[in-house]
C-alpha cells in the first residue's frame, strides 16, 4: 500500500503552463528509454515500483482543476490510485533490435496521459535483443524538470546489484475524497486574493526603498527586454521548423564522456560547449545532405539551465530558465565552430540572459492564472527557436533494477508546435 502527503499542493505557475500549453502534436510529457542487461519480471516491477511511492508521493497525486481557472491547479491523493493503470507490459517481436524498440517508444511517447489519473507510466518491453527488456518510463512535464528526473531514478531504481531493502513508510494513509468543485472554487478564490495581497504589499515595501525599488524595476524593465529581443529575434527556415503531427520518430546514441572532457580540456570551454558544437555539425551535415546551404547560417537553440538549489533535493516540478544559443552551422571547421560556440555561450552566461529569463517568469506568476494561461501561450507561439537541445547530468555510477544493470540511458524531451527537432543528451557512468 501507498503512502500518501498531504492534499492541496498548488502548482507553480510554470508547471502549470506544462499543462494549458499542451494540445494535439505538442504533448508536453517527457520519457526515457532504458534497456536492461537480463529479463525483468513483470509483477516483481509492480511490487518493486508500489514499494518506493512512498518516497516520491507526486506519483500517488492526480491533478485537480479550479473552477473558472481561478488558480493553478492543485495536487490531490487519489483515491482511485491503482498501479495496474500505470505499470504496463508489451513485447517485442524476434528480432527485437533497437529499430524496433525506437519505434514501439515512439507509439508510446506519442500517447496523452490521461489527467484522471497520476500523470506516469512505466512500460516493460520484453524480447529485447531476445531475451532481455527494456523500460519506457514516461511522465509528465508539469511533474518534473531533467534534474529532478534524474533524482527519481535514483528513488526508482538500485545503486547496487543488492540493495539494502527500500524503508518502509512511517505511517500508511487512506487516500480522501478528491475536493468538490465549490471546495476548490472556494480555496482557489482564497489563493488568488492572497496572492495579490501578497504582491500589492511587496510594492507597498518596495516604494518605502526607492532605490530598492528602482532596482527591482530595471530588473523587471531588462526581463521584459530580454524576451523581446528573444521573440523578434531571426529564425531561419529549416525542413524541421513546420507543422508538427501526433507521430513521433526516435534514435539514440551513445559516445564517451570521457572523450568529451578531453576535448573541452585541450580546446576550452565546457562539456555543454562540446556537446553544441556537435550538434551544430550534425544540423549541418543533415542540411546539406538536404539539398540546403547552410553558409553564414546561424540556428537558435533553446536550451534549458537549472536554477535549482542544493537544499531543493527530491522537491520536483520546474527549476529551470533557459538561453537562446546560436548554433553557427555555417562554419565548417570543427575547431572554430568549437570556439564560436564557446565564445558565445560565455557571452550569454555574463549577459545574464537564464536571470532575466527566471525573471520573466517570476513577473508572469504575480499575473491572474487566466491571463498568466494568455502569456504562456503567446511566448510559446511567437519564440524564434530552430531546436531545443538539453544536457542533465545523469547518475555517474551503473544503477540497477532486479539486480539487472541498466545498460543505455536515452532521454525522450517533448516538441513545440513549429520545432519539430530536439536533442537530450544525459550522462551516465562515464558514457553521454
Amino acid at each position: 500500500m501507498s503512502a500518501y502527503q498531504a492534499a492541496g499542493d498548488r502548482m507553480s505557475a510554470l508547471d502549470a503552463a506544462f499543462l494549458y500549453l499542451e494540445r494535439s502534436g505538442q504533448l508536453l510529457h517527457v520519457a526515457g528509454i532504458y534497456t536492461v542487461e537480463g529479463r525483468l519480471d513483470f509483477e516483481q516491477l509492480m511490487r518493486d515500483l508500489d514499494a518506493r511511492l512512498h518516497l516520491i508521493p507526486r506519483y500517488t497525486q492526480r491533478v485537480v482543476p479550479v473552477p473558472l481557472s481561478l488558480a493553478h491547479p492543485t495536487w490531490e491523493p487519489d483515491p482511485a490510485f491503482d498501479i495496474h493503470h500505470h505499470v504496463l507490459s508489451h513485447t517485442l517481436k524476434p528480432p527485437g533490435d533497437d529499430a524496433q524498440l525506437a519505434k514501439l517508444a515512439a507509439r508510446i511517447f506519442a500517447q496523452p496521459l490521461t489527467r484522471a489519473r497520476p500523470l506516469w507510466e512505466v512500460h516493460l518491453i520484453d524480447g529485447y535483443r531476445g531475451d532481455r527488456s527494456a523500460l519506457v518510463c514516461k511522465v509528465h512535464h508539469c511533474m518534473i524538470d531533467g534534474v529532478s528526473g534524474v533524482q527519481i531514478l535514483n528513488v526508482m531504481f538500485d545503486p547496487s546489484p543488492k540493495p539494502a531493502p527500500v524503508p518502509r513508510p512511517e505511517v500508511v494513509l487512506e487516500a480522501p475524497p478528491l475536493p468538490s468543485s465549490s471546495t476548490r472554487l472556494i480555496r482557489g478564490a482564497r489563493h488568488t486574493v492572497m496572492g495579490g495581497l501578497h504582491t500589492a504589499r511587496a510594492v507597498a515595501n518596495l516604494l518605502r526603498k526607492p532605490r530598492r525599488a528602482l532596482a527591482e524595476i530595471g530588473a523587471a524593465t531588462d526581463a521584459v527586454m530580454e524576451l523581446g529581443r528573444i521573440v523578434l529575434g531571426p529564425k531561419p527556415s529549416t525542413p524541421f521548423n513546420g507543422h508538427v503531427g501526433v507521430l513521433r520518430n526516435l534514435t539514440w546514441t551513445g559516445f564517451s564522456l570521457n572523450q568529451v572532457k578531453a576535448i573541452k580540456n585541450r580546446l576550452g570551454g565546457t562539456v555543454n560547449d562540446v556537446i553544441l558544437a556537435t550538434i551544430t555539425a550534425a544540423l549541418r551535415a543533415y542540411l546539406v545532405g538536404h539539398g540546403h546551404r547552410p553558409d553564414r547560417m546561424e540556428l537558435r537553440a533553446m536550451v534549458p539551465v537549472n536554477v535549482r538549489s542544493p537544499n531543493e533535493h527530491l522537491k520536483l516540478g520546474n527549476r529551470v530558465s533557459m538561453m537562446m544559443a546560436p548554433l553557427p552551422i555555417g562554419i565548417l571547421d570543427p575547431v572554430e565552430r568549437l570556439h564560436q560556440v564557446r565564445t558565445a555561450m560565455a557571452l550569454l552566461k555574463e549577459s545574464g540572459q537564464a536571470g532575466r529569463m527566471n525573471r520573466m517568469i517570476e513577473l508572469i506568476d504575480v499575473l491572474p492564472p487566466t491571463l498568466q494561461r494568455v502569456v504562456a501561450q503567446l511566448q510559446m507561439a511567437a519564440a524564434p527557436i530552430n531546436t531545443i537541445c538539453t544536457n542533465v547530468p545523469g547518475p555517474p555510477v551503473s544503477i540497477y533494477v532486479q539486480g539487472k544493470r541498466l545498460g543505455t540511458l536515452a532521454p525522450l524531451v517533448p516538441l513545440a508546435q513549429g520545432v519539430g527537432l530536439a536533442f537530450a543528451i544525459l550522462s551516465y557512468a562515464s558514457i553521454a
